[in-house]
């Protein structure tokens, strides 16, 4: 039986990916800031030890014995116990040099990490550049590494389309990302393509863009969900990205983010997030769900469940 640590298993991603491994037979330990957030994958049988990517020894302690490694962590949330003035990767970047001095220490090998559509050295937006650098230290670590880099990841419980969700339901809604367009991938098949990558030699050193056909607006995302609900699209009123960046400064202190994480975020609007997913669709083969489809499943169950979104 493997024994397979997640660095995120708090986070949207992580869980899923926790649960997916579990039924897959795999031992699954989990690092966490706070176990009590976890404490649902305890009870399903993870083994839970409570550090951060930020701490070393507890690094340490979390890999000992293991096979493989997954990292999918958000750095445009609030980090705790940050500077005031610390840039908004700062955390990832020195996490992930822990991580792989954790890993070598260890005699882990595989670490397999996640992303975002649009990472590029010359994206518009600080945010993607300085996550290709966190690629690029990866990949030259000397490990066996495999990058996903999924767009908008459809299921409840992710900030994205939850937002989306939303704002289905309102009848005038602000609008961001104007025109900009994604590749959507539903959270299940994200999780496939993670867990089957794991074994398979040949995704080691390759980054791969995942996602269904399906490249749409995020208005576009939003009439279909209200579609769906029965409900009439919200009138959407978009916010100009200039105003967007000169509000950032005081969306961070408001939200309590990290320094540059708003402009980071608002940046990365520029540009249409696409990719190409075929080559994963290769190794890994899997009919994946519409953007329709998805959301279809996700809120009819919601909606049996919870009474509404």
């Amino acid at each position: 039986m493997k024994t397979i640590l997640v660095i995120g298993a708090s986070g949207f991603v992580g869980r899923h990916l926790a649960k997916s491994l579990l039924a897959e037979g795999c031992a699954v330990r989990c690092l966490a800031r706070d176990p009590a957030r976890v404490h649902d994958l305890a009870t399903l049988g993870c083994e839970i030890l409570k550090g951060d990517i930020s701490n070393l020894d507890s690094l340490q302690q979390a890999l000992a014995s293991v096979q493989a490694i997954y990292v999918s962590i958000h750095t445009l949330s609030p980090q705790p116990n940050s500077a005031a003035d610390q840039r908004f990767m700062a955390v990832e970047q020195n996490g992930l040099k822990n991580i792989i001095t954790a890993c070598q220490s260890n005699g882990v090998r595989r670490l397999i990490y996640v992303t975002s559509l649009g990472v590029t050295a010359d994206a518009s937006s600080e945010w993607l550049r300085e996550r290709w650098q966190a690629e690029q230290f990866l990949l030259g670590s000397g490990l066996d590494v495999t990058i996903l880099r999924p767009g908008m990841i459809v299921g409840v419980g992710g900030r994205g389309f939850d937002m989306l969700a939303s704002r289905a339901k309102k009848s005038i809604t602000i609008g961001l990302g104007g025109k900009q367009k994604m590749r959507t991938i539903a959270v299940n098949d994200l999780i496939y393509y993670l867990v089957g990558v794991l074994g398979d030699s040949h995704a080691y050193g390759q980054c791969y863009d995942v996602g269904s056909d399906d490249v749409l607006t995020n208005s576009q995302m939003v009439d279909a969900i209200a579609e769906i609900l029965s409900r009439r699209p919200p009138i959407e009123l978009q916010i100009p990205r200039s105003l967007l960046g000169l509000l950032a400064p005081a969306m961070e202190r408001a939200g309590k983010l990290p320094k540059g994480a708003t402009k980071g975020f608002v940046d990365s609007l520029q540009a249409d997030m696409s990719g190409d997913p075929r080559p994963i669709r290769t190794l890994v083969p899997r009919t994946l769900l519409s953007f329709r489809q998805s959301a279809e499943k996700i809120l009819k169950i919601t909606s049996t469940t919870q009474g509404e979104i």
